[in-house]
């Protein structure tokens, strides 16, 4: 059975012709070539197939395709099984060096989830409008979706919007389409396997790329039986990823808050016996604050932010923005965190007689949620292009 909508015929379409169909595959089934000719019936500009090491066993079925006939079809070699992720940048190397003339590229499956129909309407989509990533999007509302796909990808769905803010209804399809401007930077994506996958999402989402979904037929031939995903050991892969970020930015902001809140002890306990002037309470507009406490506060912020801004630029977003803007931006963030730390640390000393050595504690806690938020959206996201890497050619 062809990957195409049942009762209908593929038709060479107008918006194909500058458009390359990108496909991944590993041990793939007798379907493939069947699928590459109706790809190339359609119309499309260019149809590159990575083989992923499958091995000698399928030499024959990437063989048929090297030896077509029409010089659009073009079948890269990945020796040893690298994985997915791995099998797309090398396309993607190739698209960008030796394919100028194709201006959107086509990611699709072998597995024949997805029709040619589709990938033609994702075409028609990307010269419509060819900004940021568009993905196929399939229904899980559907009765032929199984159960742990449906599943699976609700709750990947829900993580995702919670941690990174963006509603992305299908984050596991490999139906994508993108302009060709965007290569460079997903070469840069990392992962090997699955997860390169939810992490190109990831770096859109954080870097403002828009994320777009197009409404596609979901197949699922044989219940998925077919497909090289192992539930385990791949869905342990994806969430490691999308909890990473997260869990580095805890790390790194617990290593900071440690700093920061030894150096505020300190100098709080300091000027509280070596400077009695600073107990006084300060007025500023509305805001009143006890001068030793603001004073310590901002020392001690002062170190730990420098830290932090090191740490979260280059462990956590791994981000590669201007640093002068990123630095601008971070340092507004923490002028604003520190001044509310200071205000709530004083107000529930002086309103309610908290002890404010330990009130410190639950403020800050609540401040670096609203942090996070800042500094994914704010300060190391944002439109600023990464630049691009020098070793982006040694992942392929």
């Amino acid at each position: 059975m062809l990957a195409v909508t049942k009762g209908k015929e593929t038709m060479p379409n107008k918006h194909v012709e500058d458009v390359a169909v990108l496909i991944p595959s590993y041990q793939p089934d007798p379907r493939l070539p069947p699928y590459v000719k109706a790809l190339l019936d359609a119309g499309f500009g260019k149809i590159v197939v990575v083989d992923d090491g499958s091995g000698p066993a399928y030499d024959e079925i990437f063989d048929s395709l090297a030896q077509e006939a029409d010089n659009r079809v073009r079948v890269l070699r990945d020796t040893p099984n690298r994985g997915k992720g791995y099998a797309l940048r090398t396309g993607m190397r190739y698209l960008a060096d030796e394919c100028p003339r194709c201006t959107f590229v086509v990611t699709a499956d072998s597995d024949g989830q997805h029709t040619v129909t589709d990938v033609l309407r994702m075409a028609e989509a990307l010269h419509h409008n060819g900004e940021g990533l568009l993905l196929g999007s399939r229904d899980f509302a559907s009765p032929n979706v199984p159960k742990k796909s449906r599943l699976g990808n609700r709750i990947t769905m829900v993580v995702f919007w919670l941690l990174y803010g963006k509603r992305v209804a299908d984050t596991q399809t490999g139906l994508r389409g993108f302009h060709r401007k965007l290569l460079e930077r997903f070469l840069q994506t990392k992962g090997d396997r699955y997860e390169y996958e939810m992490n190109q999402l990831i770096d859109c989402s954080t870097e403002k790329i828009p994320i777009r979904a197009l409404p596609i037929e979901t197949v699922y031939e044989n219940n998925n039986e077919n497909s090289h995903f192992h539930p385990v050991k791949d869905s342990w892969r994806i969430y490691r990823v999308i909890f990473a970020r997260f869990l580095r930015f805890i790390a790194a902001s617990l290593a900071c808050f440690l700093v920061d809140y030894a150096i505020y002890l300190l100098l709080n306990n300091i000027f509280r016996v070596h400077a009695p002037a600073l107990n006084q309470t300060l007025s500023f507009f509305s805001v009143h604050f006890i001068a030793r406490i603001g004073l310590a506060a901002v020392l001690a912020r002062a170190v730990s932010a420098t830290l932090n801004f090191v740490l979260n630029r280059k462990v956590v977003f791994d981000s590669r923005t201007r640093m002068g803007v990123s630095f601008r931006r971070y340092a507004v963030t923490v002028v604003v965190i520190v001044c509310l730390s200071a205000w709530l640390t004083s107000g529930l000393n002086l309103w309610f007689g908290w002890n404010d050595n330990l009130v410190k504690m639950p403020v800050d806690i609540l401040l670096f949620f609203m942090s996070y938020y800042v500094q994914r959206r704010w300060v190391f996201g944002g439109a600023a292009a990464r630049a691009p890497s020098s070793d982006t050619r040694k992942d392929v």
